[in-house]
């Protein structure tokens, strides 16, 4: 991978963020099985694999939209993280597929792929390597270059 101009985060800091988001996800999984048992299935219950593919679908959904747009889900910046790809920037549509497929299969047995990082001499997951993207820590001051820009008058034309 590139050297780049941020670390790679930790375990810690990663794990803390994934439950803040859980928390996210949980209530968009509530919403959504409110509208299907009230609306759609008559207050029955719900069976079945495609109700199943829906809620992976949303969470895929979740993470995409945040790392493609941000790098960032909520979590990730209440605990100063980014995912960037291997140029620093965010992730496209495919590349965060292949990031979410790939950390559903690493995950399943027993979080293996995600644990991979505390053995890993760059601290990636096997995700983070087969995706080519990573978890960067911004610091403890992340957007001062931000701040920074803004507060800097625009250049004139003339």
């Amino acid at each position: 991978m590139a050297i780049a101009e941020h670390p790679n985060a930790s375990a810690l800091r990663r794990s803390a963020a994934m439950v803040y988001d859980l928390f996210l996800i949980v209530a968009i999984w509530m919403l959504t099985t409110t509208v299907v048992v009230s609306l759609l299935n008559q207050g029955e219950a719900i069976e079945g694999w495609p109700f199943q593919v829906t809620l992976l679908l949303e969470v895929f959904i979740f993470y995409a939209y945040f790392w493609r747009i941000k790098g960032q889900t909520l979590g990730m910046q209440v605990w100063k993280i980014r995912t960037e790809n291997e140029a620093s920037e965010t992730l496209g549509i495919g590349q965060s597929a292949i990031r979410f497929l790939l950390a559903c299969v690493t995950l399943l047995p027993a979080g293996l792929g995600f644990f991979w990082m505390l053995i890993d001499r760059e601290r990636l997951t096997i995700y983070d390597r087969f995706s080519k993207s990573r978890v960067v820590y911004l610091g403890s001051k992340p957007f001062a270059k931000e701040l920074l820009s803004k507060q800097q008058p625009p250049e004139s034309d003339g």
